[in-house]
């Protein structure tokens, strides 16, 4: 693996954990900003899908380790037991990890709707979320 540039800031940290969390193949990844939301526990969420425990396990070990790697300060983490849902805290991002009935099920994404939503392009640069529309959209105004 080629060296990782240290994150400069949150959306960069946000926008690295993304792009770690897609090399492993999570699905309906989605950045939130929710800096400017009052009370926000931090000013990025990553949002991200895993199919499975493995996949869950593997892709949080990968962004935990190689954001380490790349200078950031190690994270605090929990849901390692049950393996439905890993948090990342990064302090000023938060990466969660879900396996899709918990995504289902919490809908983080309708919860902090008033934050400003992501997704990363293919050439890996954030870009405005547009939803598509398909029944598995996990941003589902109708709901």
């Amino acid at each position: 693996m080629a060296k990782i540039a240290t994150p400069k800031d949150s959306k960069q940290l946000a926008v690295l954990c993304a792009k770690l969390a897609a090399e492993k193949l999570a699905t309906d990844i989605i950045l939130l900003n929710i800096a400017e939301i009052d009370g926000s526990p931090s000013e990025w969420f990553v949002i991200a899908t895993c199919a499975s425990e493995p996949q869950l396990r593997s892709v949080a070990d990968y962004v935990e380790v190689t954001a380490k790697k790349s200078g950031v300060d190690a994270p605090k983490s929990e849901g390692w037991d049950s393996l439905t849902w890993i948090l990342i805290d990064f302090f000023d991002v938060v990466v969660h990890l879900m396996k899709p009935e918990a995504r289902a099920f919490y809908k983080l994404e309708k919860l902090w709707g008033d934050a400003t939503a992501f997704s990363i392009s293919p050439a890996g640069r954030l870009v405005k979320y547009k939803p598509a529309k398909t029944l598995s959209n996990p941003i589902d105004d109708n709901e």
